[in-house]
């Protein structure tokens, strides 16, 4: 007689590859090196009280959801099931180390896409087209299409441009012609970059808080 119904053969098997749970994985990790490489840009666009719940989502409840699916996976398919886990938990971290980088390519990224708006704004600044009492007090503060700026009436060789004002993820680049670059040449007095997180070029700097 020919076979019962419950019988599973080998070649019926299907390979833990072409599962839906390798295809939610794999969009899942592309997402997750997409929007690392794309934060700097989210900070600036998404509410600062929505950045800790989609951080949360994203890089921290799908783990335990595709682990627990991928052993449930290696359990019915045992020759290549074990894929699963291993990958997922690969993933994870080789993450842990690669995601600075990845955010400081993003943040490189985002720079460019808007520096040339920040030249023009520290040109105007610079020259005084952005009018402001020369005796006003604290930062004078503005937008220019999507660039949100700000200087100070009696030291225009210094622009911020907010990224986010998130009290856990404050970020911005600055624009600070007396203190942040790098020596032209070997043996030049070295401009100070220490209160900046990272120089971008120039005399722009990214920074963690503000200046």
């Amino acid at each position: 007689m020919g076979e019962t119904a419950d019988t599973i053969r080998p070649d019926a098997v299907q390979p833990v590859w072409r599962t839906r749970l390798a295809a939610v994985a794999i969009a899942w990790m592309g997402l997750v090196v997409g929007t690392t490489l794309a934060s700097s840009r989210l900070l600036e666009t998404l509410p600062g009280d929505a950045i800790p719940f989609v951080a949360v989502s994203l890089y921290i409840t799908p783990i335990p959801i595709l682990l627990v699916w991928a052993f449930w996976t290696m359990l019915r398919e045992p020759v290549t099931g074990w894929l699963a886990p291993t990958v997922i938990l690969a993933f994870a971290g080789g993450f842990v180390a690669a995601a600075p980088p990845l955010f400081d390519l993003g943040v490189s990224l985002n720079f460019a896409a808007h520096r040339a708006a920040y030249r023009d704004i520290v040109a105007d600044v610079a020259q005084g087209r952005l009018a402001v009492d020369p005796n006003a007090p604290g930062w004078t503060m503005g937008t220019r299409g999507q660039v949100a700026y700000g200087f100070q009436a009696q030291r225009r060789d210094l622009v911020q441009f907010p990224w986010s004002d998130n009290s856990y993820l404050a970020s911005a680049v600055v624009y600070d012609a007396r203190s942040c670059g790098v020596p032209r040449v070997a043996g030049a007095p070295r401009r100070i970059i220490s209160t900046y997180d990272r120089h971008l070029g120039g005399h722009y700097c990214y920074v963690r808080a503000f200046p």
